[in-house]
């Protein structure tokens, strides 16, 4: 029996490596499905007990290649913009706009990953499927490199669409969001993603 136990040991390894190799190519297979997307959203900061602790809600908008608009409107209102190469954040309260170079670093940030470039993201992340049911699908994606914004992405798909993320970063707060009444692949309007600070705006240029 000893022999068979050393065997089904060596086996484990190759066994989850395919099984990790399965789940990268079914969730690339979803994502390149992906050209556009547009939703609501409920962004919620958790605490370590997994209890809402902060939250914000706004509508969202994304196209590829790496171009996004993400409106939280409650209960501070922010605008964030990428155009695929500057991306603009702008919190309307505050009276104040930051533009800069849509970089390597910001573009691993989640909401590229409806947006990026699909081929990256298994060069930029570890692919596991942690949940599997009949009607839904988790992944979790953990960076490749150290030097990222988060330490921990994990996504869901229900009945073939995002239902929601969860990430974690590397102090440890948790943030999840929920999408809410989403439409997949319909034409969004190129404004959309251009901005223009509203006159009396303070702007910060980091080009």
């Amino acid at each position: 029996m000893r022999w068979l136990l050393v065997l089904m040991m060596a086996a484990a390894p190759l066994a989850q490596a395919e099984s990790d190799d399965e789940a990268t190519r079914d969730l690339l297979e979803r994502l390149a499905g992906l050209e556009s997307l547009a939703a609501d959203f409920e962004q919620y900061t958790l605490t370590e007990g997994g209890d809402r602790l902060q939250e914000s809600r706004g509508y969202m908008e994304l196209e590829r290649p790496r171009k996004f608009r993400w409106h939280a409107r409650e209960p501070f209102e922010q605008v964030v913009v990428s155009d695929g190469d500057v991306v603009w954040v702008h919190d309307v309260d505050l009276e104040q706009a930051v533009e800069r170079r849509l970089s390597d670093e910001i573009a691993n940030t989640p909401a590229l990953l409806f947006s990026g470039d699909t081929e990256k993201v298994s060069d930029t992340f570890l692919i596991r499927e942690i949940s599997r049911t009949d009607q839904s699908v988790t992944w979790r994606l953990v960076p490749r490199e150290d030097e990222q914004l988060f330490s921990l992405l994990e996504v869901t798909f229900e009945q073939g669409r995002p239902e929601s993320m969860r990430m974690e970063d590397a102090l440890g707060q948790k943030t999840r969001v929920e999408f809410r009444d989403l439409s997949l692949n319909v034409a969004i309007d190129p404004e959309r993603f251009r901005f223009e600070p509203p006159e009396g705006t303070d702007v910060i240029s980091e080009l």
